[in-house]
């Protein structure tokens, strides 16, 4: 009896824990810009061997180094339904009316568009920018009331504004980013 006893305590254990997981998909299908963004700071804690911030945080993942990195992820957008061209959206990159954030890298992940694949990198899913706290304003476009924006279509040989032109001298491999975060490649 003592066995049937352990498989009924494991049930119950495991019933609780599906509820557990089920309640944490409800609430991440309704927060759906909440899944993408853990996405992309999931990816670069397992990148770069750093840890994972605090909800609300100054910055989304921090390295062994004290290297402070904000990550914002993209899905790839199509700004005109009728449009072949995709771009990249990433809001808010400086905080919530552009305070809040405190980090010393910021890193832009796109998914990448299928149609150009030969203007990226390297073979990964993604196309990354690793952008210097101090690059930020060559990059980044005044928003409304909410702060400023990153954009940039992903046929990067139209990229020709200002800030897409600046943009893309920040793309690195993924094989690149932990090395460069992690100073062992000067920048």
């Amino acid at each position: 009896m003592p066995e049937k006893d352990e498989v009924q305590a494991e049930v119950l254990a495991l019933r609780a824990r599906v509820a557990e997981l089920e309640h944490e998909l409800i609430f991440l299908k309704t927060h759906p810009a909440l899944l993408q963004g853990l996405r992309g700071e999931t990816l670069v804690a397992q990148l770069t061997g750093g840890a994972l911030t605090k909800y609300a945080a100054g910055h989304d993942v921090e390295l062994d180094n004290s290297v402070r990195v904000e990550v914002k992820f993209s899905k790839l957008n199509k700004p005109d339904p009728r449009a072949a061209t995709r771009r990249w959206n990433w809001s808010k990159p400086l905080g919530w009316r552009d305070k809040g954030k405190d980090f010393d890298f910021l890193l832009l992940i796109g998914e990448k568009d299928r149609n150009f694949l030969e203007q990226y990198p390297d073979d990964s899913p993604f196309v990354f920018f690793l952008i210097p706290r101090g690059h930020m304003q060559k990059v980044v476009t005044k928003g409304g009331i909410i702060g400023a924006s990153i954009q940039m279509t992903t046929n990067l040989s139209r990229a020709l504004s200002p800030a897409s032109a600046a943009l893309k001298t920040f793309m690195v491999s993924m094989e690149l980013v932990a090395p460069l975060l992690n100073g062992k490649v000067a920048q």
